[in-house]
């Protein structure tokens, strides 16, 4: 069946998470993905983190699946050449460079363009290609603090704290992603590629929406609420028997019936104290005490039970291992693996976005380092003398010529 973004050639310099997570996205709906890896090491996510399946980082087994590896010398003319090959038929480049870093190794946009005019460029960076800031290395807790989204989350009474995911990442990997799409959709009407500055911290900036509109209006810096939302009440996480759920009210004029009769007290429903948001607002901390309390006399099953049984807002507070088995998830099929060339089956988590007609699906494990190298060189039009000659000086490399440790 035919995905959407089959046929189109992704040319992949991106590292760590912010740009392969969006390439990776490209691939699950299609793409052939290329992914540029520079002598000695490759991406440096090949070797981060504390988690690891064999000699392969969990993070870079995570984030780079169906996207085929060459390992090139950059350094050399010899390897940029086979770069510049490579990019004569791509459509979308994807680059996490630093502003001027990849002009420096050769492949800034400058170059490429005139190499592939209907290449689509896609630079994800921390803060963008233009400004003050745009020099300065940035990563995801470095983009959460500047962003304003640190300063919004955590208790009242306690420091910042980071998202507990990355979230700054992820934005730049999802925009970036978008991005290439609507590059290769503009290049449709215009026949032309072009540069696209894709910002983390400017992804992130518009994920503010609900505490910029209040600020907006009043001026005043938002604070701080814990679990709780910043102006609606009740809405936030509350302690039960034997955990926590979140449940709340939010649209529809009925919103807090539904929450009050879910409660089993109907009656606060008509209390002339809480009976709109703003007053609810105003009373935050009388109202939440209160409801804590009756929170406290029932399992979170309990609730969940009275809770859907009217039609109120809310959920539990699940553990990773309770929401990937749960029959919300299971029945999605998002939990699925892939037979690794080294590690045999690992897991992985599948496309989310559902085409009926058009299906995404994972295309395959993430690569050894080098693996592709010999057959997207042929591809470029190298002949397998000249590649054997590339790989014996240390231009190119595979799995076979590397050194231990990077394959099995």
């Amino acid at each position: 069946m035919t995905k959407p973004l089959e046929g189109i050639k992704v040319v992949d310099f991106t590292r760590h998470m912010a740009g392969p997570y969006g390439t990776m996205f490209l691939s699950d709906y299609g793409a052939d993905v290329i992914k540029v890896e520079s002598l000695p090491d490759g991406d440096g996510s090949r070797n981060i983190g504390t988690a690891f399946v064999g000699d392969q980082s969990a993070l870079f087994l995570i984030w780079n699946r169906g996207k085929r590896s060459i390992a090139l010398n950059l350094r050399e003319a010899e390897g940029l050449e086979a770069v510049h090959r490579l990019i004569s038929d791509a459509d979308v480049v994807f680059t996490s460079y630093r502003p001027g870093v990849a002009d420096t190794i050769g492949v800034g946009y400058e170059t490429l363009n005139q190499i592939n005019p209907k290449l689509v460029y896609v630079a994800v960076s921390a803060f963008g290609d233009q400004g003050p800031l745009a020099p300065f290395p940035g990563t995801d807790p470095v983009v959460q603090a500047m962003s304003g989204v640190m300063s919004v989350t955590g208790e009242p009474t306690g420091g910042p704290n980071l998202v507990g995911v990355p979230i700054a990442d992820f934005t730049g990997a999802m925009i970036g992603a978008q991005a290439a799409m609507l590059g290769l959709f503009a290049r449709e009407k215009t026949g032309r590629g072009q540069f696209i500055d894709v910002s983390m911290l400017y992804g992130l900036l518009s994920a503010l929406t609900t505490r910029l509109a209040t600020q907006w209006v009043d001026g005043q810096e938002p604070g701080r609420h814990g679990s709780a939302h910043s102006v609606v009440v009740p809405y936030e996480a509350f302690k039960t028997s034997d955990g926590y759920v979140v449940a709340g009210v939010w649209g529809g004029a009925d919103g807090w019936e539904k929450f009050c009769k879910a409660l089993g007290k109907p009656d606060l429903a008509n209390d002339d104290r809480y009976k709109t948001n703003q007053q609810r607002v105003e009373g935050r901390q009388e109202l939440t005490e209160y409801l804590s309390k009756i929170f406290l006399t029932k399992t979170s099953t309990e609730w969940e039970e009275s809770f859907n049984t009217h039609k109120a807002l809310f959920g539990s507070v699940l553990t990773f291992s309770q929401v990937l088995n749960h029959p919300q998830i299971q029945q999605a099929g998002l939990v699925q693996s892939v037979e690794h060339p080294t590690l045999g089956e690992i897991p992985q988590l599948g496309p989310v976005i559902f085409l009926h007609d058009t299906p995404g699906e994972i295309a395959g494990p993430p690569p050894l380092l080098g693996e592709h190298t010999v057959e997207v060189l042929k591809e470029s039009g190298y002949n397998e003398e000249v590649i054997s000659e590339m790989l014996s000086s240390g231009i190119a490399g595979t799995p076979e010529t590397l050194s231990p440790k990077n394959v099995e």
